[in-house]
C-alpha cells in the first residue's frame, strides 16, 4: 500500500501536487479506481470510513454498488460506463467532488465469460451485471439510489435532487419522494457530441449512425431506468422498512434489477432449450 490512499481525499491531492494527474498504477491505487486519471475522484471502500468524512465534511454520501471491483478493468458493464461517460464529464464531476463523499462496494463478483478461437487467443468478458448509485446522509442512512445507467445530463439533474433529498430532515423524506414520483419524467436532451457534430454538416453524416446507436442505447437505459427510479420514491413515499442498508440494497437487486443477490447463479442456468432426446 502506497503512503497516499491512508491519507484519504487530501492525500490524493498531494498526489496530483507532486506527481500529476498522468496515467498511474499508484493513482489507480490511491482512488480505489480503474483508470482514475480520467475523473481524479477518491472512493472510500469502507463505509464507517465514509460516513467519518461525510459527518466531518457535513456531505451525503454516494455509494456505488456493483458486480466486481471499481479498481478493476472488467467490473459489471455499468460500472465500466460510468468510468468513461460519467465521472469523468466536467459538470458531474464537480458535483462528485465538491457535494459527496464517494464510496463503493462489491454486492458480489461479476459474472464472466471466455472465448477461446482455438489457436492460443482467448478473450474475457462480463456476462451480466448492474449498479446502483446509492444516496445516503451523513449517518450513512439510505435517503435515495439512482438505478443503472443514464445519461450525463439525467444523471447530473438526479445527483442535485438526491443530494437535495439527503440533506433533507427524515421527516420530509417521504414527501420528498411522493412529489417526485408525481412529476412528469425528465426529458432526455441531445448530447453534446451530437449538437457538436451537427456544426459541420458534411461530417455529421459520417458520424450520425454511430452517435445514434450510442444515443439510442443511453436514452433506452435511461427510460428504463428512471421509471425505476420512480419505483424506489414510491417505496419512499409509502415509508417502506427494509433491513437496514443492506436489505435496501437487496430488494433494489431483487425487485428492480430481478436479480436476486441470494441466486447463485444470477439468473443464468436457464434450461438447456435443445435437451438431449431420451433413448428407448
Amino acid at each position: 500500500m502506497n503512503d497516499f490512499r491512508p491519507m484519504g481525499p487530501s492525500g490524493l491531492e498531494l498526489w496530483l501536487a507532486t506527481h500529476g494527474a498522468g496515467p498511474s498504477p499508484v493513482l489507480d491505487e490511491i482512488c480505489a479506481q480503474k483508470d482514475a486519471h480520467t475523473s481524479r475522484l477518491y472512493w472510500f471502500t469502507e463505509l464507517p470510513a465514509a460516513i467519518a468524512e461525510a459527518r466531518r465534511s457535513r456531505r451525503p454520501i454516494l455509494s456505488l454498488r456493483l458486480l466486481g471491483r471499481l479498481d478493476e478493468e472488467l467490473s459489471c458493464a455499468n460500472s465500466r460506463f460510468f468510468r468513461k461517460l460519467l465521472y469523468p464529464e466536467p459538470r458531474i464531476n464537480q458535483m462528485l467532488r465538491n457535494e459527496f463523499v464517494l464510496h463503493w462496494q462489491s454486492v458480489r463478483p461479476v459474472p464472466k465469460i471466455t472465448i477461446d478461437f482455438g489457436d492460443g487467443r482467448r478473450i474475457e468478458r462480463t456476462l451480466t451485471g448492474n449498479s446502483v448509485h446509492v444516496v445516503l446522509d451523513m449517518h450513512g442512512r439510505a435517503a435515495d439510489a439512482l438505478p443503472g445507467l443514464m445519461s450525463r445530463e439525467v444523471f447530473l439533474e438526479q445527483l442535485v435532487q438526491a443530494r437535495y433529498r439527503a440533506r433533507a430532515g427524515r421527516g420530509e423524506l417521504a414527501e420528498l419522494h411522493r412529489r417526485a414520483a408525481s412529476a412528469p419524467p425528465p426529458r432526455a436532451a441531445v448530447s453534446r457530441a451530437v449538437a457538436a457534430s451537427r456544426i459541420a454538416a458534411t461530417k455529421h453524416v459520417v458520424e450520425a449512425p454511430l452517435l445514434r446507436a450510442v444515443e439510442l442505447d443511453v436514452a433506452a437505459d435511461t427510460a428504463q431506468n428512471l421509471a425505476l427510479h420512480r419505483r424506489i420514491h414510491e417505496a419512499f413515499a409509502a415509508r417502506a422498512e427494509w433491513t437496514g442498508l443492506d436489505g435496501f440494497v437487496e430488494w433494489i437487486y431483487a425487485e428492480l434489477f430481478e436479480m436476486p443477490l441470494g441466486d447463485a447463479a444470477l439468473g443464468l442456468d436457464v434450461a438447456d432449450p435443445f435437451p438431449l432426446a431420451a433413448v428407448g
